[in-house]
């Protein structure tokens, strides 16, 4: 059970634990606080210095210059999958995991057959990537 005792001069909420009804253990009680750094036995919380946090933050999104940015040839432009409305880079990644590689890969392909293979995306939406490729392609 915990108990709350009040509060203490630096906003620290004092508590009392106590222990009502264990088989293995009698009954005890303990003060402690609850401070700005954490739970702690005294109403000063103070940060120990820790030492042998030297570490470097990993990068956790790169810029790669994969499969998922080759351009297509059509009517005399190179267009890319993002550059088709509608389609951002997850989404491009998705298409090429599903071998969609380019724009006429993507206007050739079977709507059917795309919406299985990628969750979240429905049948119609590609028709609306393959209308979308076919006006960039047109443009």
């Amino acid at each position: 059970m915990f108990k709350t005792k009040g509060f203490s001069s630096n906003n620290s909420l004092k508590r009392r634990a106590v222990i009502v009804d264990a088989p293995d253990l009698p009954p005890e009680e303990a003060e402690f606080y609850i401070t700005s750094v954490g739970i702690a036995d005294t109403e000063k919380g103070e940060v120990p210095e820790a030492k042998g946090l030297d570490f470097e933050v990993e990068t956790l999104f790169e810029e790669e210059d994969t499969e998922e940015n080759q351009t297509s040839e059509g009517n005399g432009g190179a267009f890319s999958l993002v550059e088709v409305k509608g389609i951002g880079e997850g989404t491009v990644k998705n298409l090429v995991k599903s071998g969609i590689q380019s724009v006429e890969d993507l206007i050739n392909s079977d709507p059917d057959a795309i919406f299985s293979k990628i969750s979240g995306i429905s049948s119609k939406m590609i028709v609306e990537w393959q209308k979308n490729a076919n006006a960039l392609l047109s443009a």
